[in-house]
């Protein structure tokens, strides 16, 4: 099966169609308009869309509906079980933090066209989707995605979204009325923001239980990884990098941690880096500096950013950042503020 280079799940334009429909608008010549066939989509759930097509069809229903908040409209017309096995993985994991850190690791399946990580702070944690910079996401999409993990989190667990959800930045521009996001998300919302992240209160993550079934959730989460291995939308590196990205901050992954996680061996997760021209200590050094100069940017002290990606002291830390950037950690932040 040949892909374009950038896809997303067929799940986004069913949605979109049924919400169009619930608004007395016919779908399919407006899919037709975006270069995407409904009626061969209806037949192919599993299929994948250009997301060049995609961005056209969030931006002509926009138009057609008048509704700058109609991706608010499209996540009610998804459910877990669009999202095919990962659907299944987020229903049976232990609590909505578990669920989150799933939807952020196998993120690829859902699309391949941002980075997605998870920002943890001493009271709250950050879910956070970053377009790449290639590639042209309607912010709309984006918002869509944030409130399915609103709607998931009222489906799946006793507790109420809003109590969950403290905070939300947004990369639009400040709509005229805001209130629709902000009966979804919360009232604290940072629009024309430098990144897409839903903020939740930590405490009450974990206190979000859901069904809990081990067994299911690992049957389901081996369907994920054939699935993104058999249509290779990520190389290897990616993968790893995803992985740590993910789990870094709650300690450092081994290798062996990291093979058993894809289920293959260390030999062979170490041959495929090694055919990518890189190695397992290259991603990792990789992620740790990507995540350090992201977590200087924050109000952290210095010990505590080189705590949370694996340091035992700062001096150590210090050291090994200013020769990833040629800056001390010190130098870097105020560079960084000084361009802000």
């Amino acid at each position: 099966m040949t892909l374009p280079s950038y896809t997303t799940i067929s799940a986004w334009p069913l949605a979109i169609a049924k919400a169009l429909q619930q608004r007395g608008i016919e779908p399919t010549a407006l899919l037709q308009q975006a270069g995407i066939d409904y009626q061969a989509l209806q037949h192919d759930p599993d299929g994948r869309v250009d997301i060049r097509c995609m961005t056209r069809l969030w931006h002509l229903s926009e138009q057609q509906t008048g509704d700058s908040a109609f991706g608010l409209s499209v996540a009610a017309c998804a459910m877990p079980t669009h999202f095919r096995a990962l659907g299944l993985v987020v229903m049976t994991c232990d609590d909505m933090l578990q669920a989150l850190q799933k939807l952020a690791e196998y993120y690829t399946l859902v699309s391949n066209t941002v980075r997605v990580r998870l920002l943890y702070e001493p009271d709250r944690i950050g879910f956070c989707v970053e377009p790449l910079a290639e590639v042209e996401v309607s912010p709309l999409a984006i918002e869509a995605f944030f409130a399915v993990i609103y709607h998931l989190a009222n489906q799946l667990t006793d507790s109420e979204s809003r109590q969950l959800i403290v905070a939300a930045e947004l990369m639009r521009s400040v709509p005229v009325n805001a209130q629709p996001w902000q009966q979804i998300f919360s009232a604290d919302i940072r629009f024309a923001s430098t990144r897409h992240c839903l903020w939740f209160s930590r405490q009450q993550l974990g206190l979000a239980k859901v069904m809990g079934n081990r067994e299911l959730r690992q049957v389901n989460e081996s369907v994920v990884k054939q699935y993104l291995a058999e249509l290779q939308l990520d190389s290897w590196r990616s993968r790893v990098e995803q992985h740590l990205l993910v789990n870094l901050e709650q300690g450092e992954p081994t290798l062996t941690e990291v093979a058993r996680q894809f289920e293959v061996s260390e030999r062979s997760l170490r041959r495929y880096l090694s055919e990518e021209h890189t190695s397992f200590r290259e991603c990792l050094q990789q992620v740790r500096q990507q995540l350090a100069q992201r977590l200087l940017t924050q109000a952290l002290p210095v010990n505590e950013v080189a705590y949370r990606i694996g340091f035992s002291d700062s001096s150590n830390f210090s050291r090994a950042f200013q020769r990833w950037t040629g800056l001390t950690p010190a130098q870097y932040r105020q560079k960084h503020h000084h361009s802000t």
